[in-house]
């Protein structure tokens, strides 16, 4: 075996050295490497995930409108499967609304910038002859050097939140034109009418005839307990009747319904006012008592079924 002189081994000491500090980067390199092919890895299933599992539709489209990626969300609203996709144009998957789908688009490609929350209606081949409604947004796709890749396309179909929204604002029509006539007839019968919106007859509309009978001021509470009202009482015969025995308040509070009750009402004068009234309740949907309405008319004295004392 050949003997290495210590003179030789001098020489090669400091080579061997850096070699080894060499082959230590590079082995730092390598490990730094499957790191970052890790973390890339890693990253690259997260986006998968997300991209396959957000619940919008999402696509990725090429410079020339092909379709590179898409989620199955997307795919469905198509009708077409996802491998069919891609590859394909916009004008070759949905022809109905490529058109206006590519002007969008060629926009945010020229500005470099989204657009978002835009809303269209049209139809896919997945429902062809039915008109579906969309909320798109278009996001730019760029490199580090600001060039133009493509798009991301962002799609969530709103077409039965547009039918609900639309549905509400029919019923908030019908509500307005139904109170618009209920005033109407407030103001235009000769009897007198309340309206109470809730069972406690604390929110009471009076019509004008009934102000003028009760000599209410305009939009006065007629109850007996209402601040600033104007003195009265009201008597069934010779009793005095508290306020949950009034027509009105029985027929919120109870769900009664009163029919032909001659009242007299006494004002702080003394004068007095004969009438005959009816109370009805006011129900919801469900059946439940919400409110009641009570109508009077001026009565002769003779029709009163008692005089009041004193």
């Amino acid at each position: 075996m050949p003997v290495v002189s210590a003179e030789l081994l001098l020489m090669l000491m400091p080579l061997a050295a850096v070699i080894a500090i060499l082959l230590g980067w590079q082995q730092q390199r390598l490990a730094d490497a499957r790191r970052d092919s890790l973390d890339t890895h890693r990253a690259i299933l997260t986006l998968e995930a997300a991209f396959a599992h957000v619940p919008v539709g999402l696509a990725v489209l090429d410079l020339d409108l092909r379709f590179m990626r898409i989620n199955r969300q997307l795919a469905e609203i198509n009708g077409l499967p996802a491998e069919d996709h891609i590859g394909k144009s916009i004008h070759d998957v949905i022809p109905d609304i490529a058109p206006a789908a590519e002007v969008r688009i060629r926009q945010v490609m020229a500005r470099s910038a989204p657009l978002l929350g835009f809303v269209f209606e049209g139809a896919t081949p997945a429902q062809a002859h039915v008109r579906r409604v969309w909320r798109e947004s278009i996001y730019p796709v760029v490199d580090r050097n600001g060039a133009m890749l493509g798009v991301t396309v962002v799609v969530e179909e709103i077409t039965e939140q547009q039918r609900l929204a639309g549905a509400l604002k029919d019923s908030q029509r019908r509500e307005q034109r139904r109170t618009n006539e209920l005033e109407g007839l407030m103001k235009a019968a000769p009897a007198a009418l309340f309206v109470a919106s809730d069972r406690e007859c604390r929110r009471i509309k009076a019509n004008p005839a009934a102000e003028r009978l009760l000599r209410l001021r305009r939009g006065e509470n007629p109850a007996a307990d209402a601040p600033g009202h104007r003195a009265f009482a009201v008597y069934a015969g010779g009793t005095l009747l508290a306020l949950d025995q009034l027509p009105l308040q029985r027929a919120a509070a109870t769900g009664e319904e009163v029919r032909d009750e001659p009242l007299t009402v006494r004002f702080a004068d003394d004068e007095r006012l004969h009438v005959v009234i009816n109370a009805l309740p006011l129900r919801d949907e469900a059946g439940e008592v919400v409110g009641a309405v009570a109508g009077f008319v001026e009565a002769p004295a003779a029709t009163a079924n008692a005089e009041i004392d004193g």
